[in-house]
């Protein structure tokens, strides 16, 4: 599987914390910003993957909201993890930007709707309802094991 960074890198940042800004000697610095980034990429694209969608076509098409959801997941990780590490701010803030992105997560789970074109729709599709269970045959063996009259009689003037 490849990781996808959806077109984020450090310095899209500022569209959450405006006045911060990396060094080789920050908090996180350029490479751990990066990596950051990376990992929190990762943990999406391994959701994604899992609910059957192909990261690939989607990383392609920067147009679909999907894309842009899947931005917006990976700047809030990010901007919380670089509070936390540069501790200019409350925990609060960082636990605001982790609960938005927890409710990204959630939406896409329960609602797949939010998928738009990219939601998967086949029978392996994990968040779609669908059955394996043969439903006229488990009622005919029921009916036969029954012994009642009526419901063989019924049974039998329906085939």
């Amino acid at each position: 599987m490849e990781i996808f960074l959806f077109g984020v890198t450090r310095t899209d940042i500022g569209r959450y914390l405006p006045r911060i800004a990396f060094a080789a000697d920050s908090a996180p610095s350029i490479t751990e910003a990066d990596a950051v980034i990376e990992d929190h990429a990762a943990d999406l694209c391994a959701f994604l993957y899992g609910m059957g969608i192909n990261v690939a076509d989607l990383d392609a098409h920067p147009s679909y909201a999907l894309y842009r959801t899947c931005q917006r997941y990976i700047l809030l990780r990010y901007a919380a993890q670089v509070v936390r590490l540069r501790n200019q701010n409350s925990q609060t803030m960082a636990d605001r930007l982790d609960e938005q992105a927890d409710g990204i997560f959630e939406r896409l789970r329960k609602l797949p709707q939010d998928m738009g074109v990219q939601r998967p729709s086949g029978v392996n599709s994990p968040n779609l309802l669908h059955s394996n269970a043969d439903y006229p045959e488990i009622i005919n063996a029921k009916i036969r094991n029954s012994g009642s009259r009526l419901a063989l009689n019924a049974q039998a003037d329906r085939m």
